[in-house]
């Protein structure tokens, strides 16, 4: 009979039980591991989510260096031949700075003025007002109510496309729209309607000088009317990136994206939450003086690679107002400016770095306050500040960089505006 050793038997035992517990701990924490993560799955936001709701009240300070790796400043040009007021709309693209004031005018990289793009006036090839203006692989389109004009990037106009043809709905308000181009030939037309009528928008391709209407993209969100006040909010916003357009408007809580494929997706979704205008307000039911500023909403939106800059309306809910004056009427500037994080689907509601100035506090060369008017297509934020604002922030800034210098010792008050291009962190 075979002798048993006890002591080696209850090692054993003990090792048994050691690998037991191990197994168990080990299962315990694979458990606790998956709950975890199937409950931070259940409360995570996907990254298109905007939201807004959850972030009111909470705002900060947000400094330049924390989204851009440079910054420069262009002088533009000035003489006889051009001298910018107003800016409407800033375009950086190809080495090219297109400036719309009312006039259209072409600068090269270095702010060199080469050439005025169309004409003011009556005539066949003219454009009596600018409803909008684009660039996109080195052509210009420009459009009033009645054309859409193209030109090459030395002035000359190479087709006018007649926008009067019959093609279109007769609803839509023919002197509050945008377009863009999403490929060659073919553009998107984004407009504010009367009536009923509400689409997203219209895409439309030229041929022959007039236009063809190649599809409407009909919107689930029906009006009876629309709050007279809100025709051009309801215009909306619309933007290219990368290949595709981006269209937002105020009855929807979305932006959409029309890609090259002509197909229209939802790309970003505003989460208002109890600050979402109702239909009550946006047909005009609700008319109480103080509905408008009840609700939250965008009205200028800007989309780098990483983020999107959107400047909202924030009514009674703006936690910095003051006074400004516009058109000789004193009114109350109730906007809030924000930075959503499209990699986390973090929005950052941002205070004045200075009272009355929107943006980003400038902690590259102690400048002035940057926001986007424009982002490039080689994710380059573009902004302009005047002449005479250049020189104040100059003459207060005690170590100037040699570029800033450089401009302030070359220009006057009176001179055109100095444009700021930074580039943008990927």
């Amino acid at each position: 009979m075979k002798t048993i050793n006890l002591s080696r038997v209850a090692n054993a035992l003990s090792e048994m039980e050691k690998n037991t517990n191990i197994i168990v701990i080990s299962l315990s924490i694979l458990f606790t591991f998956l709950i975890v993560s199937c409950d931070n799955k259940k409360d995570a936001i996907p990254h298109n989510i905007i939201p807004v709701a959850s972030t009111v009240g909470d705002y900060e300070m947000l400094n330049l260096s924390q989204y851009i790796t440079e910054i420069k400043y262009i002088s533009l040009e000035t003489n006889d031949s051009v001298l910018v007021s107003d800016i409407y709309q800033v375009i950086c693209e190809n080495e090219k700075i297109l400036i719309d004031d009312g006039n259209c005018y072409l600068f090269d990289n270095d702010g060199k003025f080469s050439c005025t793009i169309g004409q003011r006036g009556q005539g066949p090839d003219e454009y009596h007002y600018i409803a909008h203006v684009s660039m996109c692989d080195n052509f210009i389109f420009l459009s009033d109510d009645l054309k859409l004009l193209v030109y090459d990037t030395t002035g000359c106009l190479v087709e006018k496309n007649n926008l009067q043809s019959g093609e279109f709905p007769a609803e839509y308000v023919m002197h509050t729209f945008r377009i863009l181009p999403l490929k060659k030939d073919t553009f998107v037309m984004n407009v504010a309607s009367s009536g009923n009528y509400y689409p997203k928008a219209i895409l439309f391709a030229t041929h022959q000088s007039n236009v063809e209407m190649i599809k409407e993209y009909t919107n689930y969100i029906r009006l009876n009317k629309l709050r007279a006040s809100l025709n051009s909010l309801e215009l909306g916003v619309m933007y290219r990136f990368k290949d595709n357009v981006r269209i937002h408007k105020n009855i929807n809580d979305t932006i959409f994206t029309i890609d090259k494929n002509m197909e229209m997706k939802d790309a970003f979704v505003f989460d208002f939450g109890k600050y979402k205008e109702p239909l009550s307000f946006l047909e005009g039911r609700e008319t109480t003086p103080s509905a408008n500023n009840n609700y939250i909403f965008p009205f200028n939106i800007s989309e780098s690679l990483n983020h999107l800059f959107i400047e909202f309306f924030f009514g009674n809910h703006a936690p910095e107002p003051f006074e400004i004056m516009i058109m000789g009427n004193k009114t109350t500037d109730k906007r809030v400016f924000g930075v959503f994080d499209k990699r986390t689907g973090e929005l950052t509601l941002m205070r004045q770095p200075v009272k009355g100035k929107f943006g980003f506090k400038n902690d590259i060369d102690n400048g002035p306050v940057i926001w986007p008017r424009y982002i490039s297509s080689k994710n380059e934020l573009v902004t302009f500040i005047s002449a005479e604002d250049f020189l104040d922030y100059y003459d207060k800034i005690k170590t100037p960089t040699p570029e800033m210098t450089k401009i302030a010792k070359s220009i006057s008050k009176y001179d055109n505006p100095i444009l700021v291009i930074a580039k943008l962190k990927e």
